[in-house]
């Protein structure tokens, strides 16, 4: 015969047993990345210069050319190398321009930085864990850290590789491209002000073959004290639509226009046109 125990009996033989320890985890250890932060300079990906040229990215040829063609049809009203007016993420590294806000939280296994602005979450494995031999790209990527101490003995900086993205990608929303092979690879030192805790700090080096050599920028976070978390979703209200590659723009009315001079209408081959 089967016997059946009641609730109350499971409860009561699950109150006798021992119970086993928590894991244990000394939070005073970890800095406190704790609260809202958003960015305390620029949008453009080195903070500490101007927009377009004026960034000084150690382009090749190839892409110096391809980002002066992007510029040309910047400055004819296009919207080309501007990804996220389709919205797709910014990926990284330009998800750490931190356009809305940003929420760090902290656990012995994994730091996860959630961003506002269009929603992407990074997760940031600290286990101690190689290298997968297969990574599925994302546009946040794959990311491997470590925690580095201070004089201390407690963790100061956190240092951060990433891998696996995927594109199309830029480094700012003035269309700075990184390379179609998608082979970037990102590495950060993210760390508080010693002067003052409610200063981040995060040093970003790019790695990628457009580049002649490692771009390094470095760019600040404040905290805030009384945050206000808004919602982000990219597809309300957003006028901006991506037509084979092709930006324009939707009126109130409901009409397509055209965002540069001189703009080809999409190929409307599979609607019936009106006779001439």
């Amino acid at each position: 015969m089967v016997r059946r125990l009641s609730i109350g009996a499971l409860l009561l033989v699950a109150a006798l047993l021992p119970a086993l320890p928590a894991r244990a985890w000394d939070d005073s250890r970890y800095p406190d990345f704790k609260g809202q932060w958003t960015r305390a300079d620029s949008a453009q990906f080195d903070p500490t210069k101007g927009a377009g040229l004026a960034q000084q990215v150690p382009y090749n040829e190839e892409y110096l050319a391809r980002f002066k063609a992007i510029a040309a049809n910047r400055g004819s009203g296009g919207l080309d190398a501007n990804w996220t007016a389709g919205c797709l993420p910014a990926g990284m590294p330009r998800a750490m321009i931190v356009y809305e806000t940003m929420e760090i939280i902290v656990t012995p296994e994994t730091t996860y930085i959630y961003l506002s602005y269009m929603n992407e979450f990074r997760r940031i494995f600290t286990d101690g864990r190689a290298w997968p031999d297969y990574i599925e790209p994302s546009f946040a990527g794959y990311s491997i850290g470590k925690w580095e101490a201070g004089e201390d003995g407690k963790y100061a900086v956190l240092d951060v590789e990433t891998r696996g993205l995927k594109g199309p990608r830029s480094f700012s929303g003035d269309g700075l491209p990184l390379h179609d092979d998608d082979e970037t690879i990102v590495k950060e030192r993210i760390f508080l002000d010693k002067a003052s805790p409610d200063r981040l700090h995060d040093e970003i080096v790019t790695i990628d073959h457009a580049l002649t050599r490692p771009w390094t920028v470095f760019r600040t976070y404040k905290r805030e004290h009384n945050p206000f978390w808004s919602e982000f979703v990219c597809a309300e209200n957003n006028n901006q639509l991506v037509i084979n590659g092709e930006n324009y723009y939707l009126n109130n009315d409901g009409y397509l226009l055209p965002t540069r001079k001189d703009q080809p209408p999409p190929d409307l081959k599979f609607f019936k046109q009106p006779p001439n």
